[in-house]
């Protein structure tokens, strides 16, 4: 089976490395060229249009940040159905609304191919490990053919139901991570301007009923400053806003989806759009005048009792056994 591969992002690059690791034949496209000559270089075929991978390829997968790319990618002048033929399988990685992957699906159908609305949870690192949970929406039959493609860079795949159903569910994982960020952000800054060492709060949190998955992914990278984007701010507020049109749709109000979004908003507007989701707390740590980095404690009496981080980790370990380390995912 040859995979063609559009798309070579952040996201699309490990999932191509695990693909041809997998023993796969791969043919890429990409608007940078570089990408592309570093997917050569792992052992991918190269194209020179979505059309061409589509003419090479019994599976198109893409992997891109916005429904309008991949609706140019698939159907615009030189796109993948001006290669495809019957019975192929584009599975759509890429983050985008259930109304457009209907749609996406329908227009496939018409040409005689299956479309799979098929997103990722996990991140980067994630897709460096084979762990990303998939998401799929589509016809089950293709599911099924592509279940061993998939197999090659996740753990967690799941068949959903029909079109849409994947971006339904990654929507609401997404409307999830931008309120736990947004939550977690005002504690952390809380916490800091009360004197609190964030190594020390977040041991404790871990071992209490206010921990999250976000907090063990994202609050080092606070403490360090590291603000590199594994998941852009920006793509995090074009998550948020299809999942609000998605609720509106549905007659759903989503008050903390709004309140997310609007610090979204903020975030972008203060220049940190092309920044990780981490860097959320920035605006909120300005306003409060403190910030939330490594080494900063709440003074001797913290000490004391023994509150460091070594020690409330130590503290915390008999209720943290059996817990998973954080394993870097984002969205």
């Amino acid at each position: 089976m040859r995979i063609g591969f559009i798309g070579l992002g952040t996201m699309g690059r490990p999932i191509v490395a695990r693909l041809l690791r997998a023993g796969y034949a791969v043919v890429v496209h990409n608007r940078s060229r570089g990408a592309v000559e570093w997917a050569v270089s792992q052992g991918a075929v190269a194209a020179d249009s979505p059309a061409a991978v589509g003419g090479a390829a019994d599976v198109v997968m893409t992997s891109l940040p916005y429904p309008e790319t991949v609706e140019t990618v698939y159907f615009g002048p030189g796109g993948v159905r001006e290669g495809a033929r019957p019975g192929q399988i584009w599975v759509d990685l890429s983050t985008i609304a259930p109304a457009h992957a209907e749609a996406f699906y329908g227009r496939a159908k018409e040409l005689g191919v299956f479309f799979l609305d098929a997103p990722v949870s996990g991140g980067p690192m994630g897709a460096e490990a084979g762990t990303l949970t998939i998401m799929v929406g589509g016809d089950a039959e293709a599911f099924e053919r592509v279940r061993p493609v998939l197999a090659a860079f996740g753990r967690m795949i799941v068949h959903l139901g029909g079109p849409g159903k994947g971006s339904a569910v990654k929507l609401i994982n997404n409307l999830l991570v931008a309120v736990h960020t947004v939550a977690l952000s005002e504690a952390f800054v809380l916490g800091a301007k009360a004197g609190v060492d964030p190594a020390v709060l977040h041991a404790v949190l871990k071992a209490s009923t206010g921990h999250s998955f976000m907090i063990d992914r994202t609050i080092d990278l606070i403490q360090d400053r590291d603000f590199a984007p594994r998941f852009s701010i920006a793509l995090l507020h074009k998550d948020v806003r299809l999942a609000l049109q998605f609720a509106e749709a549905m007659e759903v109000p989503l008050a903390l989806g709004a309140q997310a979004q609007a610090h979204l908003v903020r975030a972008m507007a203060e220049g940190h759009g092309g920044e990780d989701v981490a860097a959320l707390i920035r605006p909120l740590e300005r306003t409060a005048g403190v910030s939330v980095v490594r080494g900063e404690r709440a003074g001797d009496r913290t000490k004391a009792d023994g509150a460091g981080a070594d020690g409330a980790e130590a503290l915390c370990a008999g209720r943290e056994s059996g817990e998973s380390e954080a394993d870097g995912r984002s969205a």
